[in-house]
């Protein structure tokens, strides 16, 4: 029979918390980026007077987009993701940490 274990989580490493609210950004990053694309494409193609020309220069502003953006998103994710492990860290520190209950 499994026996439930309490155990107590004083601190997480701050990083690891930064590569996931990254990863989750460029993830966001890249939707975002896919709906400004098409949304530019169309725009463009609409405005000018041959189509080719408006698709070109439209797919060239998407296939930027769909680099810059994600990269971008990741960035801003990982420093917003270490400022949140470092918190954790600190509040869960000082309140004597998080009560888990496992089961070996």
């Amino acid at each position: 029979m499994a026996k439930n274990t309490l155990k107590t989580i004083t601190g997480v490493k701050a990083s690891s918390i930064a590569m996931f609210e990254a990863t989750f950004g460029a993830a966001i990053g890249l939707v975002i980026a896919v709906m400004y694309s098409l949304n530019t494409t169309i725009a463009i193609a609409d405005s000018t007077n041959s189509v080719l020309k408006g698709l070109s220069f439209g797919l060239a502003t998407g296939v930027l987009a769909l680099i810059v953006v994600p990269l971008i998103y990741f960035g801003i994710g990982y420093i917003v993701g270490y400022i949140h492990g470092w918190i954790f860290n600190v509040i869960a520190e000082s309140s004597g940490g998080i009560g888990v209950n496992i089961q070996d």
